[in-house]
Formats: C-alpha cells, structure tokens, sequence
C-alpha cells in the first residue's frame, strides 16, 4: 500500500511539473496587450503572391509561399496577444504595393509589417535585415531593432542590422513604405539563395514567428507605436 501510495504521490508531482511547464510556455506566446482606446492593429503583409511570385530560390522555391506561411503563423501569435491583425492577403493572391498600402490606411493600422526573403547572385549572402522610412524616423529604428533582437535569440545566420530607403537609393523609400500613414517596416527573412536561410525558414519556421510577434508586444508594451 505504501508503495502504491509512492507511486501515485510521484504520478501527481509529474503531472503538476508537466502543467507548470506547459502554462509557463504559453504564457510567453500569450501576453495581453490592452490600448487605451481599443485593440492595437497590426496589419501584416506577406510579400508578392498570385502572380507575382517573388524571388526563386534553392530547388525552384517561390519567396511568395514562404512569406504567406511565415505571416500566418506570426497573425496567430498576435490574436493571442489581444492584437488586431489585418492581412493584406490571406491566400495566394495577386495584390499591387498601393492595394497594400490602402488596406493598412483603411484600417488604420498602428503598425505595417511586410515580411520578404532576400536574393543575391552570391549563395554565400546570408542574414536577416529591416528596411524603414528613408528619414529613418526613431520609432521605426526602435521597432525594427527590437525585431531584429528577437530574430537574433532564434540564432539568424547573421543580423544585417536597419536599413533605409532602398537598395537602389537610400533617399527614396519603397512604395508600402512611402505611401503608409503608420509606423511601417519591412523584414527581410533571409536569403532565398542560401541553403542555411533556407533550412532556417523551414525548421525553425514557428521559432521565427514567435520571435517576430515578441518583437512587435515587447516593442508595444514599452512604448505603444
């Protein structure tokens, strides 16, 4: 009887541990995030779609898919959060910059995220990047290195650390960008060239998402957007 009660007593400590745990993991994807006047909105962007594949990368990979997936994944996470998520799409669809641009307006979103993969004819270019606003306003800065430090704890092949404006002309500004009335960025999600980025999206696809929307509740806690 002894030994029957020893058993049961070490069933029950188990089982509180393995709830304990399982609630401490939650609550690190579940923070409440209360505005003042209402839900935060976020409204996310999974770049090109439909018709507009995007880059191809390693073994014929279309950069629109992984964007699509990727921001489903960090929609979720936010929901939980109490945030509002608008999507510019939901789907495989075909959506211009300024359709993107509008449906953020139209919501009127705290936030614009626009999630991409990077190219290069390098394959050994690798890492993640931010773009914001060419006046490289501080807010933006601020959100977009949070991100990134988020991004970096998940172990990115490299940090390539706030860009502004384009990669063709640091005084002009990407249209999703320019024509945003909100604090907007867009996060390069690795290289589609590179095998290691690749992999990365792949396996550690819900990690990354995580990281992204800690970002964004760890960003709005602190300092609203």
């Amino acid at each position: 009887l002894i030994g029957v009660n020893i058993v049961l007593l070490i069933a029950v400590i188990v089982l509180s541990v393995l709830l304990a745990v399982s609630r401490s993991k939650s609550s690190k994807d579940a923070v409440s995030i209360i505005k003042p006047d209402g839900k935060y909105t976020v409204c996310l962007d999974p770049g090109h779609g439909g018709s507009d594949i995007g880059a191809t990368g390693i073994n014929n990979i279309h950069e629109k898919d992984g964007n699509l997936k990727l921001s489903l994944k960090v929609a979720k996470l936010l929901k939980k959060n109490g945030v509002k998520v608008v999507m510019t799409r939901d789907d495989d669809s075909t959506v211009s910059s300024e359709e993107r641009a509008t449906i953020a307006n139209d919501c009127d979103a705290d936030l614009y995220l626009a999630l991409h993969r990077n190219y290069a004819a390098n394959p050994e270019a690798c890492g993640v990047e931010a773009w914001i606003y060419s006046s490289g306003s501080e807010k933006n800065h601020a959100i977009a290195e949070t991100i990134l430090s988020n991004l970096e704890k998940v172990g990115i092949s490299d940090n390539r650390g706030v860009r502004t404006g384009t990669q063709f002309d640091s005084d002009n500004d990407y249209i999703v960008i320019k024509q945003t009335n909100m604090t907007s960025l867009i996060i390069e999600m690795g290289f589609i060239s590179n095998g290691n980025d690749c992999e990365m999206l792949i396996k550690q696809q819900d990690e990354l998402a995580r990281a992204i929307a800690r970002g964004i509740t760890d960003y709005i806690q602190e300092r609203g957007v």
